[in-house]
């Protein structure tokens, strides 16, 4: 159990996490550490997954949501929009989910690359989540939040491959297996798509578990000719916005400053 002291160091590395660039990422992997028991300090549920995540700019395509949902018979969709703190850590995001529910995730490592098939190839990112957060987060109000509206559709699969029907009331993840989506991502007027594995359960059966889960989405049909991500493309959500962000100025202008309000419609 984190005690007050804990929570009160915790927040200190992640101030330094911003601070110290050099240090980001053993910072984020102490943070990890220091509260793998802070479940059961009333601040939330922890989740360990080891991830696979692409972001592709521009409409999802229609042959990979057609390919992915099995022309729309299977998979659970959720539309929300998530608020992001932008501090440009990308070992660290803070996010509100519906702009409402405050969690922290670290990425403890980077792992090695994996290759799915021809011209799919990512990295592999353990990474740590905390929901709700709201103990370990000191709030600033000069450090600005972007609305990212998502469209969501994700099948769930055991270890073995096995599809494992999933609910709006099942949704958490319990024992082992892996989360798959393809999502629908808008940022201001920037839109993009995201194509990701999420793996839980213990640690030496995640890997696995993604390869897994790859091999009975293609078992029947082949893989679509727009899904075809690079290990450049490949990363979490605060990579991706800290590097949109640099790259893309414009899709940032609705920026808000201070803890977000009621959700804005995608533009």
């Amino acid at each position: 159990m984190a005690t007050a002291d804990e929570n009160t160091h915790i927040k200190s590395l992640a101030k330094l996490v911003a601070q110290v660039p050099e240090h980001r990422g053993n910072l984020a992997a102490r943070i990890g550490d220091r509260v793998a028991g802070v479940g059961s300090a009333g601040v939330g549920s922890v989740v360990d997954t080891t991830e696979l995540r692409w972001f592709i700019e521009g409409q999802l395509p229609p042959d990979v949501k057609s390919w992915f949902t099995r022309a729309g018979t299977t998979g659970i969709v959720e539309e929300r929009c998530d608020s992001y703190r932008m501090d440009d850590r990308r070992e660290m995001g803070v996010k509100r989910r519906f702009r409402e529910t405050l969690e922290l995730k670290v990425r403890r490592s980077v792992g090695e690359g994996l290759v799915l098939d021809s011209g799919i190839a990512g990295r592999l990112e353990v990474w740590r989540k905390w929901s709700p957060a709201e103990g370990l987060i000191e709030s600033d109000p000069q450090v600005p939040w972007v609305d990212v509206h998502k469209i969501v559709i994700k099948r769930r699969f055991s270890v073995n491959g096995d599809e494992i029907m999933i609910t709006s009331n099942s949704r958490a993840m319990a024992g082992a297996g892996c989360d798959v989506e393809v999502t629908a991502v808008t940022v201001g007027g920037f839109k993009a798509w995201t194509f990701a594995f999420a793996a839980f359960g213990p640690t030496a059966s995640r890997r696995s578990a993604i390869v897994a889960s790859w091999h009975a989405l293609v078992a029947d049909t082949e893989c679509p000719e727009h899904l075809r991500p690079s290990l450049g493309q490949s990363g979490g959500y605060p990579e991706w916005l800290a590097r949109l962000r640099s790259l893309n100025q414009t899709a940032f202008r609705s920026t808000t400053v201070g803890i977000p309000g009621p959700c804005r419609e995608a533009g």
